[in-house]
């Protein structure tokens, strides 16, 4: 769905309801319009039934030439009964109430039919809104709040259902407009000049006056809005740290502010949504004063009584029609800024790119002349011309200062980002040419900042996928996970609370852990992945790793180097270089930026030196 034209323009709403409403549900939208019309034309109907009443009640003489009061004493007479006046006003009382209840059930018909289609929408547009987030490169949602996400999808999808059913309003306005005036047009055409001129005026004054204000305070409250969910994402995934500094009362002294800003605004927009109504019924009765005027103070005025009464109840239509043009318009316009989201996220949002061949088993990873930034520091080099081969069956340490790219390797290598210059090949294949969804299957990965599901442990592990229960004990008797499971009330069964609330920092580590081996990939990712655990799990881990190593790429990122002493390749980073490279062994004796980051690793962990075991570590 594109939005090509502003939604303030006619022509803009029109378009808006083609591509939404007319093309795809072309016979439900015939259906809707001539319900709409069918209720109108009931509307009309009962209308025009006051003249004959009328003139029934008033002018007798009117009466006999009237042709519908003589069709009604003539169906009187068939059916047996004497065609009495008073019988005859009964008569067409009866058929008004019938009409009236005509009207009201096409009114249901046509408003329950739209509704559904709104509905329909709603979940479409949701749907499509998470799904161009969900697929777009991973810069574009990064820098984004998260509250901020999430208003995007919920408050458009919900705006496109308020939007059809102002556009059905809107168009039940015209209509019944349209029959009212065609009705008052038969009984005088002079008057109807005066009414339509009055009502064009009215409705296009009042667009002109109060649309640009409208669509005004429509951008505001949605930015607000859009603060105000952004705000409680962050207290609630910050939870920890706002009782721990003692923050509610900030947050909340925030949040009122954001609320105290909504007050004028949305205040002003309203007013100009049901102001129509006073309006309309101060020119509604100037025109029915205007009339008056005529019938009763104008000799031989043509009007007579009983066309001044359906003068009077199409007028009385024709006002609620118009204030409910007005205000569907209004509410149309308030709602543009959620339209500019929409175009926003569903046509300039790009996709991530992503090729067609399907990797097969990973040998080879290589990385040539790769140099980075990210958007957000584009001046910023943060790998500059980084050359790394990785092969099955081995262990890569990336290791380093913080800041000098190791983590950025590991973004690289998942998709994540892609290289400014420079490139990434699996298995000779440059890596923009593999299909994107079936490189990451083959990828296990757990980073420094560890995300757990609000769901149960079985889910956090398996994903969701159909996995056996043996594969899934494995996985956690290798993260040393399982004993723990086994302690909790429902087993694997057992919620773990928001983003691993019931957990331990490193229990939600080793949860991570398992459920990156679980499917033994071709290639391990661990960023950090043992930083929480203590040094008994964390050997533990790293000698289960080492048993499946071997049908694997395994990439460690790495601050505590006691963990990288037996990797087969240790490639140390700094300032986004490659500044050296080897076994452990080899690069302690060369006495180099390893040496020295391992020495202070050392002493940070209590140990006086190192020990000269290690010194003597080959491959």
């Amino acid at each position: 769905m594109t939005f090509k034209r502003p939604l303030l323009d006619p022509a803009g709403v029109l378009a808006f309801c083609w591509r939404t409403v007319i093309r795809p549900y072309p016979g439900q939208t015939m259906l809707i319009v001539f319900l709409m019309l069918a209720s109108s034309g009931m509307d009309m109907a009962v209308v025009g039934l006051s003249v004959p009443l009328m003139d029934a009640l008033t002018v007798p003489e009117h009466a006999v030439s009237n042709p519908l009061l003589s069709f009604l004493g003539r169906f009187l007479n068939s059916m047996g009964v004497p065609a009495e006046p008073r019988l005859i006003i009964f008569t067409l009382l009866i058929l008004a109430c019938g009409l009236f209840v005509l009207r009201a059930a096409f009114s249901f018909l046509y408003l329950l039919a739209t509704s559904k289609i709104g509905w329909h929408l709603r979940r479409q547009t949701k749907a499509q809104l998470f799904e161009r987030f969900l697929t777009a490169p991973f810069e574009e949602v990064a820098q984004r709040a998260r509250g901020v996400v999430v208003h995007h999808i919920n408050n458009p999808a919900q705006m496109v259902h308020v939007v059809i059913g102002n556009v059905a309003l809107l168009f039940t306005g015209v209509f019944d407009c349209l029959v009212m005036l065609g009705l008052i047009l038969y009984l005088s055409w002079w008057a109807t000049l005066l009414v339509g001129v009055l009502a064009v005026a009215a409705i296009q004054g009042w667009r002109r006056f109060t649309d640009h204000r409208v669509v005004a305070y429509g951008r505001t409250l949605y930015d607000l809005r859009a603060a105000q969910s952004k705000l409680e994402v962050d207290a609630i995934d910050g939870f920890k740290v706002v009782k721990a500094h003692n923050l509610p009362s900030k947050i909340l002294e925030q949040q009122r502010k954001l609320l105290d800003a909504e007050v004028q605004p949305t205040l002003r927009a309203d007013a100009y949504r049901i102001a129509p109504n006073l309006i309309n019924e101060v020119v509604a009765a100037l025109i029915v004063i205007s009339l008056g005027a005529g019938a009763f103070l104008v000799p031989n005025s043509p009007l007579r009584f009983s066309m001044l009464v359906a003068f009077l109840l199409a007028i009385r239509r024709i006002a609620p029609a118009m204030a409910r043009i007005n205000s569907a318009s209004s509410e149309i316009s308030k709602n543009q800024k959620n339209f500019e989201i929409l175009d926003e996220i569903l046509v300039r949002l790009p996709r991530e790119s992503s090729g067609a061949k399907i990797p097969s088993r990973i040998e080879r990873i290589e990385l040539r002349e790769v140099t980075f930034a990210y958007p957000s520091r584009p001046e910023h080099l943060v790998l500059k011309e980084v050359g790394l081969t990785m092969r099955r069956g081995t262990v890569t340490a990336l290791v380093g200062p913080t800041g000098s790219g190791k983590s950025t390797l590991a973004h690289l290598l998942m998709g994540l980002y892609a290289p400014l210059s420079g490139g990434i090949w699996i298995n000779g294949e440059p890596m923009p040419e593999l299909d994107l969804i079936s490189w990451r299957r083959r990828i296990g990965y757990v980073s420094q900042d560890i995300f757990v599901f609000n769901a149960t442990v079985r889910e956090n592990i398996a994903l969701w996928e159909e996995v056996s229960d043996s594969q899934i004990q494995w996985a956690t008797g290798v993260a040393e996970l399982h004993e723990f499971i086994s302690t909790l009330p429902h087993g694997y069964d057992s919620l773990v609370g928001d983003r691993g609330l019931r957990l331990s920092g490193g229990q939600c580590q080793r949860l991570a852990i398992a459920r990156a081996i679980l499917r033994r990939p071709d290639v391990l990712i661990f960023d950090e992945a043992t930083s929480a655990l203590d040094n008994l799990t964390e050997r533990a881990v790293y000698d289960a790793i080492s048993a499946v190593h071997k049908e694997a790429i395994v990439i460690l990122v790495a601050h505590r180097l006691s963990t990288v002493r037996e990797a087969d390749q240790i490639v140390v980073l700094q300032g986004g270089g490659i500044v050296e490279s080897g076994v452990h062994g080899t690069l302690i004796h060369s006495n180099g930026l390893y040496a020295r980051l391992y020495e202070e690793d050392s002493r940070s962990q209590g140990r006086a030196g190192v020990p000269s075991e290690v010194l003597s570590h080959g491959t």
